[in-house]
């Protein structure tokens, strides 16, 4: 099975905003387990905590949706891709 390169945009809005998925866990009051769910499956979880987010870190309500809905479309058309269709 093939994959295109993508570039995980959950994963680095993440990176930017807390450093670490631990950290990020650790200010909104979730699991670990549950910020890599947010990156691995279901991004639209993170929008539970958006006005806390939009408060507290450089960014907008829009932003975070379009990350939210990248990584939808990541998840939903660009992984996986089967050899033989790129």
């Amino acid at each position: 099975m093939g994959y295109v390169q993508i570039q995980e945009v959950m994963r680095e809005f993440i990176k930017k905003h807390w450093g670490t998925n631990k950290k990020c866990a650790e200010e909104l009051g979730v699991t670990e387990q549950t910020v890599g769910n947010w990156i691995r499956k279901n991004p639209r979880g993170i929008l539970k905590h958006a006005p806390e987010i939009v408060a507290s870190k450089n960014t907008t309500f829009l932003q975070l949706n379009g990350e939210v809905e990248w990584r939808e479309h990541e998840l939903k058309e660009l992984l996986p891709i089967r050899e033989g269709e790129v």
